[in-house]
Order: C-alpha cells, then sequence, then structure tokens
C-alpha cells in the first residue's frame, strides 16, 4: 500500500525532473525533442543519447529516494517498477496531450513496461552490495546501461525497417537479464 505509492510518487517526481532537465537544455540552445531523433542521422544518435541519459538519471533519483539503502534486491526491483510506472504517466499526459489516437493510446498503455524494463539495469545497481565506491561505480555502470538501452529504443522507434528489431532488443535484453537475474538461488538475499 503505501510503499507503492511512495514509489509512484517517487516517479512524480523523477518526471518532474526529467521537466526541468529538458527545459535547462531547451534554454542552453539544445534540442531534446523528437524531431531530430526522426530526422536520423548523427544529430539522432546524440538526442537520444542526451534523452536516454536526461530519463534514466531521473528515474535513478526516484529510485534513491525511494529505496532504503541496504533493502533486499526484490524491493528495489519493485521500487524501481513503481517509480517507472509513475514516470510514464506524467510523461504519457505532458508529451500526448489529449491525443487519443490508436498511436497514443497503445504509447500510454506500454509506456509503465517500457520504461520498467529500462529501469531493471538501475535496480540491479542500486541493489548491488559493496562499499561506496564499488556502489558508486555499479550504480554509473547501470545508468549508462539503462541509458544506451533507452537510446537504443527511441532510435529504433524513430527508424523504419530494422528499427523495431532494435527497439524489441532494447526492451528484451533487460527481461532476460531480469529472468537470468530472479532465477538465481541468491536473488532474495542481499
Amino acid at each position: 500500500g503505501g510503499y507503492t505509492a511512495l514509489a509512484l510518487l517517487g516517479g512524480v517526481a523523477a518526471a518532474g525532473l526529467a521537466l526541468a532537465a529538458y527545459e535547462t537544455a531547451a534554454r542552453l540552445g539544445l534540442d531534446l525533442r523528437w524531431d531530430p531523433v526522426s530526422a536520423g542521422g548523427a544529430t539522432a544518435l546524440a538526442t537520444v543519447a542526451a534523452i536516454g541519459l536526461v530519463e534514466e538519471s531521473a528515474k535513478l533519483a526516484g529510485i534513491l529516494l525511494v529505496a532504503e539503502r541496504g533493502a533486499p534486491r526484490p524491493t528495489v526491483l519493485a521500487t524501481s517498477i513503481g517509480v517507472a510506472a509513475g514516470f510514464a504517466v506524467v510523461e504519457a499526459v505532458v508529451t500526448l496531450r489529449g491525443d487519443a489516437s490508436a498511436h497514443a493510446l497503445a504509447r500510454a498503455a506500454l509506456g509503465p513496461v517500457a520504461h520498467a524494463l529500462l529501469s531493471v539495469p538501475l535496480a540491479a545497481g542500486v541493489a548491488a552490495g559493496g562499499g561506496r565506491g564499488r556502489r558508486c561505480v555499479g550504480i554509473g555502470a547501470a545508468l549508462l546501461a539503462s541509458a544506451a538501452l533507452h537510446g537504443a529504443g527511441d532510435l529504433g522507434i524513430a527508424l523504419r525497417g530494422a528499427g523495431r528489431l532494435a527497439y524489441a532488443a532494447a526492451l528484451a535484453a533487460p527481461a532476460l537479464a531480469l529472468f537470468a537475474m530472479v532465477r538465481r538461488p541468491d536473488f532474495a538475499r542481499k
């Protein structure tokens, strides 16, 4: 009950951080909208990399805000799913702006699932044990992995043809990693 609500609120806070980062980027003259991505080329790669870093950094902040240090892996994973769901709901409301097309409704319905899958590396990084230095390196690597998956997924959506395969692979990779992780006998233990 209460923990789920905290995770969802962490996602709302994460979405607010992402929106603030996008506004800051715009004021600095950076165009992190969908138009440069759909145009393709080197600009698209730089844009999806930046979008991935902005959104995954924001979700990481939401997870760190809610998850207690030393929490068991299943709890951190559940937290990341809740944060991703809250983030995706706010993202859908802000970006779709009342669009009721089939594409918009599908995006709104699948957004929480996609964002939850993209946050799997973040959950693994936050749940990893070790000293402060090791934990920071693990979280940094997890952030880069999530951002790269996010960027690959966004680029896949924008590209025609093989792009759908890239999108599917970007979401399948963390799903498969999650299945492997939870099947390990030590998953529930810290």
